[in-house]
Parts: structure tokens; C-alpha cells; sequence
């Protein structure tokens, strides 16, 4: 990738290079997205996405997680517009009941769809949310909170407290209303899934959650592939070998990591958990290493693992905080560098958390804030679309 030189360097350099691979990319999303090996494919042809989380995208009238920013229509549609214009190919959004009642309402949902396909984007619903946000549970309390952290085990099965229908019934729901859209590239199941249950065989509860789940969905959607949806790095119940035998499933189709500083770590590490090994900066560690299998894992061993497995992987979320235009330009450089790591070590799509419309919690990327991180995006779609 291209090293950055400034917010107005990346962003013109987005701007002269985006085209060709948008239109690329607009071509490709009338197939559906699978998987070949470690990497992604639409319609036989390679696909690397790059994008941002807009995770509120689908609200309504009827609800949204952050009224006081709710996109219109027209603002979403300009919204994606500008996103496109940026060099995002992918966005990741919430799809929770909430925003959809149900299932009595797909409007949000559609909207968001819509507006992707008329611009060439990829889009990862998520059908629910581990730490308990923008949900139907108490506000703030994570799935492995909940009737003493049986969710995954069995409480998927029941409605979750203001919810109409079980998690189970409802991701089935939403999978067969959208099994022929091609523009949805796969579900995750759950945002940032974890837990410390384990099953009579000593593995955590994910993995039963994660085989049911996916079979029940590739049952009405046999098109679309599917995602557990984890931190993967040091997360309880899905990090060392239990990400392994969660991903090793396979009903998985692609595998999800996110990148955020834990217990202290650098979020200027381009890849946590990566190795010296004398010609480079860093190198993934053995798949089978006793780092590697420790349930504190750092995000490398993830990476190592989905290579052992030959599966594609993305990096779903990626966080570092920035409220200056200062902190903003050192981000966009920090990113470069995590960008470039993650395609270098075989990712099949990063997506950046994420786009607001407002300053609400330090990591987000402002609307007209002239982010030089949009520019960085932009650069690394423009060269994994020429690959």
C-alpha cells in the first residue's frame, strides 16, 4: 500500500484511483459471495472487501439505537454515496429484532440494502449483539450475563426479554427474507460472542451454538455464507482453541476477528501477537504454539489458525480513538500499517469501527470532519481491487 502523506494526499489519491475499482466491484454484486481457500470469490471472480461500520444504518421510525443521529432516507443515500466516493466496498450493520420488529418491518433493513447495491457495496448483517446493546435485554447486560451465562447453551432458543421471538426463530426468519440477495456478502450471528460456559465435552458453548445456528440458517439460505462473530483476542469462550474449534465447523463459513487494545495492549501494534522472525517487522506465530493455545491468544494466533483451517478471514471491527485532527492523522497512520498487516497475512476484508454522524465515543469517524482515514481506506480498496 501506498505510505500515507497526509490527509489531503490520500484522500486526492482515493479520489483518482476509486473508479476502476468501484465499477469492478458494482459489476460483482449480482453473484453471491463464497468462500475458495483462505480467500473470498463473487461469481468466480476474487473479492476483497474494505469498508467501515455504520452500525445504526438500518433504523426506523420505530427505532433506532442513537435517535438524536438517525439517518432519513435521503441522508442514508448520501451517506453511502460519500462512503463510495471514499473507496468502502463493505459496510457492517446492525440487524437486530429491534430494527426490524420482529420481522414485521424489513424497511430498515431494505433501505440499507438498497443503498449498497446502487453503489457497489458488500454488506455483513448482524443478528444480534453480544454486549447487549441496541437489543431486546437489559440495556448494557452481555448475552453471558444472562440467566447465568446460559444464552448459548439455551437461552438462544427463548425470547430475550422485550423480544416477540427466540434469537433461533428470528435469525432463521431473516436469513430465508433475504436467502436470493446477493448483496449481503454473510451473516454474523452475534457481535462479539463470548462466554465462559463450557459443554459435558470441556468445549466452550459456542461451538454448539455456532453448528445450530448455521445449520438451521443454511436450511432456508443455502446462498449466503456464515460467521460466528468474535473479538478472538483473549475474548472468553472463542480466543486459542476454542476459535479453532468454533471456526473449524463447517457451518462457518469465513472467520471474524476484531482489533481492539486489550488489557493494555498498544493499539499502534499492527499485528498483536505477531513474532520477529528476521526479515520482517513481524510474522504470524505456529497455529499450534503454545501461545496459540492459551485461551488468551492474541489476535496473530487468530490469524494463524484461519490459515491452519484454510478459511477466509475478516477483520469485522477495528477501533483506535482520535478526537483531533492531530490524533486523526496519527490514527490514519496507525491504520495504514494495520491495514497493510492484515492483507499482508492473508485477511480477506478489514472494516474500520466507525462512521458517525457525530462525536459520540472517541472512535468514531466524523461526517465532514475531513477524516484522512477515509483516505487510507480508499487506498487500500483501490490495491486489493487490483490484485
Amino acid at each position: 500500500m501506498r505510505r500515507l502523506r497526509g490527509a489531503a494526499a490520500a484522500a486526492t489519491a482515493a479520489a483518482l484511483v476509486l473508479g476502476p475499482a468501484l465499477a469492478g466491484c458494482s459489476a460483482s454484486t449480482s453473484s453471491f459471495v463464497t468462500a475458495s481457500g483462505r480467500g473470498l470469490e463473487a461469481g468466480g471472480t476474487p473479492l476483497t472487501v474494505v469498508g467501515i461500520n455504520v452500525y445504526d444504518a438500518a433504523s426506523t421510525d420505530s427505532f433506532s439505537c442513537r435517535p438524536d443521529s438517525r439517518l432519513d432516507d435521503d441522508a442514508l443515500e448520501e451517506a453511502f454515496a460519500a462512503r463510495a466516493d471514499d473507496g468502502v466496498t463493505a459496510v457492517r450493520f446492525w440487524a437486530f429484532q429491534t430494527y426490524t420488529d420482529a420481522g414485521r418491518d424489513w424497511s430498515g433493513m431494505d433501505r440499507v440494502i438498497a443503498a449498497a447495491k446502487a453503489h457497489g457495496m458488500r454488506v455483513f448483517p448482524v443478528l444480534e449483539d453480544g454486549p447487549g446493546d441496541c437489543s431486546t435485554g437489559t440495556d448494557g447486560v452481555p448475552l453471558d450475563r444472562v440467566d447465568g451465562d446460559t444464552w448459548y447453551s439455551s437461552g438462544y432458543e427463548r425470547p430475550l426479554g422485550s423480544a416477540a421471538l427466540s434469537y433461533r426463530d428470528y435469525a432463521v426468519l431473516v436469513a430465508e427474507h433475504y436467502a436470493d440477495e446477493p448483496t449481503i456478502a454473510g451473516w454474523t450471528l452475534v457481535n462479539e460472542a463470548e462466554t465462559s460456559r463450557r459443554d459435558l465435552r470441556g468445549r466452550s458453548v459456542l461451538v454448539g451454538f455456532a453448528k445450530d445456528m448455521g445449520r438451521r440458517i443454511a436450511a432456508v439460505d443455502p446462498n449466503h455464507l456464515v460467521t460466528l462473530g468474535t473479538q478472538a483476542n483473549g475474548a472468553p469462550g472463542a480466543s486459542g482453541p476454542d476459535f479453532r474449534d468454533v471456526y473449524a465447523l463447517p457451518e462457518m463459513g469465513f472467520v471474524e476477528v476484531h482489533d481492539w487494545p486489550r488489557n493494555g495492549s498498544d493499539p499502534g501494534q499492527a499485528m498483536p501477537g505477531a513474532v520477529p522472525d528476521g526479515t520482517k517487522a513481524g510474522a504470524l506465530p505456529r497455529a499450534r504454539s503454545r501461545q496459540c493455545r492459551m485461551r488468551t491468544a492474541p489476535l496473530a494466533c487468530s490469524f494463524a489458525i484461519a490459515e491452519e483451517l484454510d478459511k477466509p478471514l475478516v477483520v469485522g471491527e477495528a477501533g483506535i480513538t482520535a478526537t483531533t485532527p492531530g490524533q486523526r492523522r496519527q490514527r490514519a497512520e496507525v491504520f495504514e500499517g494495520k491495514i497493510d498487516a492484515a492483507f499482508a497475512d492473508g485477511a480477506a476484508g478489514y472494516l474500520v469501527w466507525h462512521w458517525s454522524t457525530e462525536e459520540t465515543d472517541g472512535y468514531d469517524v466524523v461526517r465532514g470532519a475531513d477524516d484522512p482515514l477515509m483516505g487510507v481506506i480508499g487506498a487500500a480498496a483501490s490495491e486489493q481491487a487490483g490484485r
